[in-house]
């Protein structure tokens, strides 16, 4: 190399070496303060595509756990409301056989056409008063089909769909008088085929009806002064219909809850799985990392004594000149 002044080519490189020591080592250094290996595009441009496609998997996922969680809790919402009203369908099981028994009088009878007929504004009730999340679920009329689907992530046919058959409407329904007797089915004797009337006098249209129109009415079909055996017969036998329609619902429901509950479990382990995968990409490896930053320090301070070493080089021509 020859002896020059005006360009010192080993201080130019040296200062290129130093400045590429002193990039690498900030880059090591905010890996490891920020713990991500991609801080930005250009720290691995194909790295942060992956890593975004995998972080929308994972939010969604996360998400879907969580609707699903939600969906749980509404299952076990309505199945205990049907557990109530089934309670109470047994009573009225047990209060028509006891009606159905002979010895009993008139007197006793209606006593006990009384509970029923409370026991049924209960049911209505409980059916009225159980919602989630300010939404009614135990509305679907019988001929419903408005079901009820759960997001299980971000892709939109992950779905859980729980058919209307689930929630029926466990009370009278929405029944239509179309007799000359008006009042309420829950409350007057009048309504429905009533005291003393003949069928068709103060008929009922059920098609939309609740799972207890059935029993509300054969509680109400006979005449105050005509009650018998037979009266709870019918009302025994539309009482243990509606117990097993209850049983039904309620099967249904516990079938929706084991699905769901499978399909959290399998939506937190993917999530799991996406997160490790996600971190391969992303995450910084410490071990890695620290031994590029000693290496970036040893070459900054090899880089920082051969500038000073080639800064003097220039010295040799001063001896020229002397």
């Amino acid at each position: 190399m020859a002896a020059v002044l005006n360009s010192n080519v080993a201080s130019l490189w040296a200062s290129k070496n130093l400045q590429g020591a002193q990039s690498k080592m900030a880059d090591s250094v905010e890996r490891l303060s920020s713990g991500l290996r991609i801080n930005r595009a250009s720290d691995d441009a194909a790295g942060l595509g992956i890593t975004n496609a995998l972080t929308q998997q994972i939010n969604g996922a996360n998400q879907g756990v969580r609707n699903l969680n939600d969906g749980i809790s509404m299952v076990q919402t309505a199945e205990g409301a049907i557990a109530a009203a089934q309670e109470m369908a047994q009573r009225i099981l047990t209060l028509a056989t006891q009606g159905a028994n002979d010895i009993l009088g008139s007197t006793e009878r209606n006593a006990i056409r009384a509970e029923m007929r409370q026991l049924m504004v209960a049911i209505d009730g409980i059916g009225g008063r159980t919602k989630f999340s300010g939404n009614s679920l135990l509305n679907q009329t019988l001929a419903g089909t408005t079901a009820i689907t759960l997001q299980a992530s971000n892709n939109t046919t992950d779905t859980i769909t729980l058919a209307a058959g689930a929630f029926r409407n466990i009370g009278v329904g929405f029944l239509t008088h179309t007799g000359t007797n008006a009042g309420s089915i829950l409350t007057n004797s009048t309504y429905g085929i009533a005291d003393g009337a003949a069928a068709g006098t103060n008929a009922v249209t059920d098609a939309t009806s609740g799972q207890a129109s059935t029993l509300i009415n054969k509680i109400n079909v006979t005449a105050d002064g005509s009650l018998n055996a037979a009266s709870f017969t019918a009302i025994l036998t539309a009482a243990d219909q509606y117990i097993s329609r209850l049983s039904t619902q309620r099967s249904l429901l516990g079938a929706y809850q084991g699905q769901i509950e499978f399909t959290v479990g399998n939506t937190t382990e993917l999530s799991s799985n996406l997160s490790a995968a996600r971190s391969n990409v992303q995450d910084t490896d410490y071990a890695s990392e620290t031994a590029s930053l000693t290496k970036g320090q040893i070459l900054q301070q090899a880089a920082t004594a051969m500038l000073a070493q080639a800064n003097q080089m220039p010295n040799v021509i001063l001896s020229l000149l002397k």
